[in-house]
C-alpha cells in the first residue's frame, strides 16, 4: 500500500502552514503513544483539546501535526520550526477521510461487524478462521468508535489479506459514517437487543442503526446475521446483498445442534448443507457457539473449509473479561463476562449458567445506559436468576441490586443479597462461604466485576 504523506492531508482541503513535505508515519491521536516520525492529530473533546498536546507530541517524536486553523498559529509558535504543521478543518472528521483515502488502497477482504452484544468475541472468531487463509488484520480492544475505526484502517498493511472491522454507535448516522470509511464487503450483525436505549429510545432504533451496515454493503457483498434476530425487517430493509442466516432453525444455512455446556466451555455440531462438523469452544454459553457460526459463515463464504474453521475455533482463547472461564485453586470455576452487560447479553449468560451450574452463585452487576427502562429491565433480571435455577445464589451488586434482588425472591429464589458493589460482592462470599460453588460475574464494565475475582485469588495468595 501507498505510504501517506502530507500531499494526502493537502488532497483534503488542507494547508501547510509550517515546514516541509513529509511522509506521515505513524498516526497518533495521544501524545502519550507518539512514536518516531509520527503524525499528531490535535483533536477536540468535551474535556480536552488536542492542540495543548501538540509540544508533547513533537518532543517524543512527531515531526507532522494537523490541527485546526483557529489554532494554526499558537501551534506553529509553539513548534518552534520542528515539525510540519498542516491545518484542516474538524480534526475528528480528517482523521475519518484520510483513513478512507488510505483503505482505498487495500486489496484485500474488508468486514464489518456490529451487533447490540458479542461484537468483540464474534471479531475474534472471525479473526482466527480467516488467518487459516492469510495474514487479517483487526479492531485492536474496543477501539470501534469514530476514532477507532479510522486508528484500526490506518493500520492496515500490504500483508494483509482480511481486515475485521467492530463497528460501535451510540446513536443512528454513526455505523453509516464508519461503513463509508470502511466500505466493508461483508457485514456482520452478533445480535438486537437493549443497548444504548438511553440515546435510541427504542430496539427498532438500534435496529435502524445496526442495520447501517447492511445498507452500505455492495451488491456483489453478503449480509451474515441470526436467523432469530429482532427487528429482521427493520434490520434489513434496503439492502442489495445476499443474506447468510445462521442459527438453529432447519432453514438456516449454517446450523447448530446437539449443544452441551461444560466446566471448561460449550460444544455443539454444526450443519452446513450435508456436511456437518463438532465444535468445540473455550467459551461458556450457547450465545458464543452462535457467534462462532456466524465465523464460520464469513470463512465459508472466503474459501475457508468447514473443518479448518472449526479446528480454528477451538483454539480461540476468551478475549479478557467476555465469556473467561478462569479455575481457582481449589477447582471452583468462574465466568468472568463483566465487560459488558444488556438484558440479552445477561439473558444468555444467565441460562447457561443455570444450565451447567444450578447450584452456583450469580453476581451480577448494573446494566448501564437503559435510560428510562432501567428499572424494568433490572427487575426482570431478577426473574431470570429464579427461571435459570431455583438453587442459584444471587449477589446483586450496584444502583438497581436492591430491585434484581427483591424481584428474585419474589419469584422463588430462595438466597438474594443486594451489595452497593464489587468489593462487598467478596465479603458476602467471604462472610458466607459461597465461594466453594461455581460463580459467574457478569455487569456492565463500570461496575468492576473482576475485582471480586481479583479478591479471591488474592484470598488464595495466588
Amino acid at each position: 500500500m501507498k505510504p501517506l504523506t502530507t500531499d494526502d492531508l493537502l488532497a483534503l482541503g488542507g494547508e501547510q502552514v509550517a515546514g516541509d513535505a513529509r511522509a506521515l508515519g505513524e498516526i497518533s491521536i495521544d501524545s502519550r503513544t507518539v512514536g518516531a516520525d509520527s503524525t499528531f492529530f490535535c483533536l477536540r473533546g468535551p474535556r480536552f483539546d488536542g492542540h495543548d498536546f501538540a509540544r508533547p507530541a513533537v518532543d517524543a517524536g512527531a515531526r507532522v501535526v494537523v490541527c485546526e486553523p483557529g489554532s494554526a498559529r499558537r501551534v506553529s509558535a509553539t513548534l518552534g520550526g520542528r515539525a510540519t504543521v498542516v491545518a484542516l478543518h474538524d480534526t475528528t472528521r480528517a482523521l475519518g477521510l484520510l483513513a478512507a483515502r488510505y483503505r482505498t488502497g487495500f486489496a484485500g477482504e474488508v468486514i464489518g461487524l456490529t451487533g447490540s452484544s458479542g461484537k468483540t468475541t464474534t471479531k475474534e472468531l472471525i479473526a482466527a478462521v480467516l488467518a487459516t487463509r492469510g495474514a487479517v488484520h483487526k479492531t485492536a480492544g474496543n477501539l470501534n468508535n469514530h476514532l477507532g475505526v479510522p486508528l484500526t484502517l490506518l493500520g492496515l498493511r500490504a500483508e494483509h489479506a482480511f481486515a475485521v472491522i467492530e463497528m460501535g454507535m451510540s446513536g443512528l448516522g454513526e455505523i453509516a459514517w464508519l461503513a463509508e470509511l470502511a466500505r466493508p464487503r461483508i457485514g456482520v450483525i452478533t445480535s438486537i437487543g437493549e443497548a444504548h436505549l438511553a440515546s435510541l429510545g427504542s430496539v427498532r432504533n438500534i435496529a435502524r442503526a445496526k442495520g447501517e451496515l447492511l445498507r452500505a454493503l455492495p451488491p456483489g457483498g453478503l449480509a451474515v446475521l441470526p436467523s432469530d434476530v429482532a427487528y429482521a425487517w427493520t434490520l434489513t430493509t434496503g439492502i442489495q446483498t445476499p443474506i447468510v442466516p445462521v442459527g438453529r432453525r432447519t432453514t438456516d444455512e449454517i446450523r447448530l445442534t446437539a449443544v452441551r455446556e461444560g466446566a471448561r466451555g460449550i460444544a455443539g455440531t454444526v450443519h452446513v448443507g450435508e456436511a456437518r462438523a463438532r465444535l468445540k469452544l473455550r467459551l461458556s454459553g450457547e450465545h458464543n457457539l452462535h457467534n462462532a457460526l456466524l465465523a464460520i459463515a464469513v470463512g465459508l463464504a472466503l474459501g475457508v473449509e468447514l473443518e479448518a474453521a472449526v479446528a480454528a475455533l477451538a483454539a480461540v482463547e476468551p478475549p479478557s473479561l467476555r465469556g473467561e472461564i478462569r479455575v481457582l485453586g481449589d477447582g471452583t470455576p468462574v465466568v468472568l463476562d463483566c465487560y459488558n452487560a444488556n438484558p440479552q447479553s445477561m439473558a444468555a449468560a444467565l441460562a447457561a449458567f443455570g444450565r451447567r451450574s444450578p447450584r452456583g452463585v450469580a453476581i451480577l452487576g448494573d446494566m448501564l445506559e437503559l435510560g428510562a427502562g432501567a428499572a424494568a429491565a433490572h427487575a426482570a433480571i431478577g426473574r431470570l436468576v429464579a427461571q435459570a435455577s431455583s438453587e442459584l445464589a444471587l449477589i446483586a451488586v450496584g444502583r438497581f441490586a436492591e430491585l434484581v434482588a427483591d424481584a428474585a425472591r419474589q419469584a422463588g429464589l430462595a438466597y438474594a443479597v443486594s451489595v452497593p458493589d464489587a468489593d462487598a460482592a467478596a465479603e458476602v462470599l467471604r462472610d458466607r462461604q459461597l465461594d466453594a460453588r461455581p460463580i459467574l460475574l457478569k455487569g456492565s464494565r463500570g461496575m468492576r466485576l473482576e475485582r471480586v475475582y481479583a479478591a479471591l485469588t488474592n484470598r488464595e495468595g495466588r
